[in-house]
């Protein structure tokens, strides 16, 4: 479960960026890396927006020295995440370290470098570390409830006597 204190900032912050100007080319998309550290709000957001914990995005070689963004279609110019892009990815054009390619934006945020610093402040990893961790986190609660299920049912566990307790060897 996300923070709440996070997913405000988040929500909040996504609310007042401007995009009016930009016309959706994709050319920032030329940008993207893979690998991208993200919070567990925007982690969350992507799983349910792409169906679920089973996509495990396919991180494919770039030209350059970064990972291509597993997230960028294969087969042409577009994000398959648009709607729910991590606040970095929403960014580009807006502040001056990540500007328009086409120069179409135009209106730099004036507190783009103290958002940053916020938005850090927050656990980040990678899409397929928050999902990593969720599947372990999820397969060790569905083997202590199945412990536990065996140990309500009164059924003897292995290597006892029907009294729970464990068969002694000297």
């Amino acid at each position: 479960m996300s923070d709440p204190e996070e997913a405000a900032f988040l929500r909040s912050t996504i609310r007042r960026l401007p995009n009016g100007r930009c016309n959706g080319c994709y050319d920032c998309a030329t940008r993207c890396m893979g690998n991208l550290p993200i919070t567990r709000t925007e982690f969350e957001a992507i799983r349910e927006f792409i169906g679920g914990g089973g996509y495990f995005p396919t991180v494919r070689p770039a030209g350059g020295m970064a990972a291509a963004c597993e997230f960028a279609d294969p087969d042409g110019p577009r994000c398959l995440i648009y709607p729910v892009r991590p606040l970095i990815c929403r960014l580009f054009g807006l502040v001056e370290w990540l500007p328009c390619p086409r120069g179409r934006l135009g209106v730099l945020l004036p507190d783009g470098v103290e958002l940053i610093r916020r938005y850090s402040r927050f656990e980040r990893r990678t899409y397929r570390q928050w999902l990593r961790n969720s599947s372990a986190a999820g397969r060790g609660i569905a083997s202590k409830l199945v412990i536990a299920s065996k140990l309500m049912s009164g059924r003897p566990q292995r290597g006892s006597h029907g009294t729970g307790q464990q068969q002694h060897h000297h």
